[in-house]
């Protein structure tokens, strides 16, 4: 058994509207390329972490095909909250309506932990950065509401594994921190808590450049971008 995580599906199967050739013509064909990859490569006693991004649909109730793509993916998939999975409204509505759907293999990360083998794992949404561009004061808001779910995220963990006997994994959307940007106040808090691995998606075409990924000393926080383009739309395992 083994986890592996992917990020940005973008699903567009229920809204055939959205277009993702904007980030070139690595994204054709997508769909077809992730569900081909996941069944190659996930077996159904693993575990597939998604942070954000899965479905372009506004709402749940018009999203029935696009979560049926992702539960009829192999293994177990924990999701969380993307900036553009508008359908997102509480846990406890969508794990009630995953349930009443039949969508038995999803599970919604927002601040809990579960426990997937010797790893738990939790997740947020996370937010932009200070110094990307067009960064703004409302951002500065919705910035610090972020951070307080990191301290839940953590909480969470530290609650589930006072002693931290577990491999901690935080999975967010927005990266944490950049090539250029390191030190954030998302990082203190993850690094600071001892989280053993944060995997982070959001990032696209010539964003790329920008992530990082691996650990900045060798007993610290371990970083890896699942982000579906950038990995071609590969889970990768964790």
């Amino acid at each position: 058994m083994a986890i592996y995580g992917l990020s940005d599906l973008h699903l567009a199967i229920s809204n055939q509207d959205k277009d993702m050739s904007i980030f070139g013509h690595g994204w054709d064909g997508y769909m077809e390329k992730i569900k081909k990859n996941c069944n190659e490569i996930v077996g159904p006693e693993d575990t597939i972490l998604m942070p954000g991004d899965l479905s372009w649909v506004m709402y749940l109730d018009n999203g029935r095909e696009d979560f049926e793509y992702i539960d009829s993916l192999p293994g177990t998939k924990l999701i969380g909250r993307g900036n553009h999975d508008y359908f997102w409204t509480t846990v406890k509505k969508m794990e009630k309506w995953l349930d009443e759907q039949g969508f038995s293999t999803i599970k919604v990360i927002r601040n809990n932990a579960i426990r997937v083998e010797d790893s738990l794992v939790t997740g947020t949404r996370g937010w932009k950065l200070p110094v990307d561009d067009g960064f703004k004061e409302e951002d500065r808001k919705i910035l610090d509401r972020e951070i307080i779910r990191i301290k839940l995220c953590i909480d969470s963990l530290k609650k589930e594994d006072p002693e931290h006997k577990l491999r901690w994994i935080l999975m967010i959307h927005y990266p944490p921190l950049l090539k250029d940007y390191l030190k954030t106040e998302m990082t203190e808090l993850i690094e600071n808590a001892g989280v053993d691995l944060c995997i982070y998606g959001h990032l696209h075409g010539r964003a790329h450049a920008n992530m990082f990924e691996g650990k900045k000393d060798e007993n610290g926080t371990e970083y890896v971008c699942v982000s579906g383009d950038y990995r071609k739309f590969e889970p990768v395992k964790l």
